[in-house]
């Protein structure tokens, strides 16, 4: 079999992204280098809207957005987007999704639902919040996550703004200096536009409790979904998830 015959005869799998973001496509490359192959579909631009307002809207176009991959044929899917469903709440978004897979006729899951899972999947109880949102998003994910179960010892805010997409890597990881790791069993660092990888790669081990970005939590339900080793990165950045897919 050629390489190209062995590229083909891996898993499809889609990523539906909102427009502008810069960080979900670069990341998932490099977390899931082998055993898949990634396809990006976008949500459409929505000119002349607020943060708030596109939150509302976002989840009536995720199922437009499943079908845009036409008949290619995709395994499963990930809506690489927390925001939207925050105001949904743990069951809310857990039914979202059931229907949504549904509807597609394939696995999806949205980025907060992946987190929570990943939570479960660590027996994590106790989480930092790590926010690059406004208050009121800030205040919308908080209790998402309490309503899940989850205690919020500690929540750091990255920023007063939504600036998740032009957050540097020295942001990110002077915020992560702030987190009692003491008082948690994980990071939870909602915010699949906010670049995390270089600061998380550089900080975890098995020493601390496990830093849960969104995009690593994207890239772990896919690969668990569809049974994919984790590659080196992935080991090196989330060495407790990578263990519950050996």
């Amino acid at each position: 079999m050629s390489d190209l015959d062995q590229l083909t005869a891996l898993p499809a799998l889609g990523l539906i992204v909102p427009p502008a973001n810069p960080t979900v496509e670069p990341e998932m490359a490099r977390l899931m280098t082998e055993g898949a192959r990634l396809f990006a579909t976008r949500l459409p631009v929505m000119p002349d809207t607020t943060l708030v307002q596109r939150n509302r809207a976002y989840l009536d176009t995720y199922l437009p957005a499943a079908r845009s991959f036409g008949s290619l044929s995709i395994k499963a899917m990930i809506v690489a987007l927390t925001g939207p469903s925050y105001r949904l709440g743990p069951q809310g978004d857990e039914a979202f999704c059931t229907q949504l897979s549904q509807q597609a006729g394939v696995p999806v899951e949205t980025a907060s639902n992946a987190i929570r899972k990943s939570l479960q999947a660590l027996d994590a109880k106790r989480i930092c919040l790590f926010s690059p949102y406004p208050q009121w998003l800030t205040d919308e994910a908080s209790r998402y996550w309490q309503e899940a179960g989850y205690q919020i010892t500690q929540i750091v805010k990255v920023s007063e703004t939504f600036r998740a997409y032009e957050l540097s890597t020295a942001e990110v990881e002077h915020s992560l200096s702030e987190v009692d790791m003491d008082s948690i069993d994980a990071i939870v660092m909602s915010g699949t536009g906010m670049i995390t990888l270089p600061a998380i790669a550089k900080r975890a081990s098995v020493s601390v409790p496990p830093f849960l970005s969104s995009n690593i939590c994207c890239a772990w339900w896919l690969m668990r979904e569809q049974g994919i080793a984790p590659s080196s990165l992935f080991a090196q950045a989330a060495p407790q998830l990578a263990a519950t897919l050996e």
